[in-house]
Order: C-alpha cells, then structure tokens, then sequence
C-alpha cells in the first residue's frame, strides 16, 4: 500500500513540528522550505491538521503552529485513518472485470491492507521522535 502525499506530507510536518515542540512557533514558510512541499498543498494540510485538533494553528505576523502534545500519543494508523480515504486496495464491484468475484485477489489485498494498518496502530507519532537528546540534536543540525 502506498499512502498518497497528502497523507506523506501530513505526517512529515506532525514529525517535524514534534521535533521542532520546544522552539517557537513554527511557520508555513519553514516547511516549505525544509521539505519543498508546495505551499498551496501544504496550505490544505495544514488546515486540515487544524481542523482534526492535531495541531494549534496562530494567525498574524508573529503566528505559526504547533503540535498539541495529545498529538504524540496517536497512532499512526490514526493519523493515516484521518487522511487515506478507504483502506479497500482495489475495488471489484466497480471495474468491469470478468474475473470479479472469482479470484481472490481482493481477498489476499484486504488482508495485506488490514496487517498494514494494524502495524500503524503498534505505534504512535511520538515514537517517530528522537527518543534521546544526541539523536535529538543531530537531527536538528541535518534539517538546520
């Protein structure tokens, strides 16, 4: 299963901004820059983002986001349940396949697509974060 970018780029910037947690605000512009999403996309995800209270939006000169910190305790199967929009890979009843119905295509797809999702769910966002101080700053050197 490939996620689409809205949901790649949704959880970059849940990671980032749970890197970034203890620096000031961070900006739409920063984002852009570090990961060279386009700003009208990340625009719509941020909103998005907002929408779904994963993280706090600030408007104005000296605005900017953050991540609430409920945040890290989500799953990633969460988090990607919020913009995937169906966890069904391929949909039989709709194509004008001669073989629908008879294969077990769908059936073995299913099942890779359900394991996919309950390996998200063993995790949540905040043990995508360094979990030390070391890796922590060598990572905040790579993204400047």
């Amino acid at each position: 299963m490939q996620l689409n970018k809205q949901t790649d780029y949704a959880l970059r910037v849940l990671i980032y901004l749970g890197i970034r947690q203890n620096d000031a605000l961070v900006n739409i512009d920063d984002i852009v820059d570090k990961f060279h999403i386009p700003r009208n996309h990340l625009t719509k995800i941020i909103t998005k983002l907002n929408k779904l209270n994963l993280i706090q939006t600030y408007r104005g000169v000296y605005g900017g986001m953050k991540l609430r910190q409920e945040t890290l305790g989500l799953s990633l199967a969460m988090i990607v349940g919020f913009f995937e929009n169906t966890a069904q890979v391929i949909d039989c009843q709709h194509l004008s396949c001669p073989i629908a119905g008879m294969c077990r295509l769908k059936s073995v797809l299913d099942e890779a697509s359900n394991n996919f999702m309950a390996t998200l769910g063993k995790y949540t966002l905040g043990e995508m974060l360094p979990q030390d101080n070391v890796h922590l700053v060598r990572l905040l050197q790579k993204i400047g």
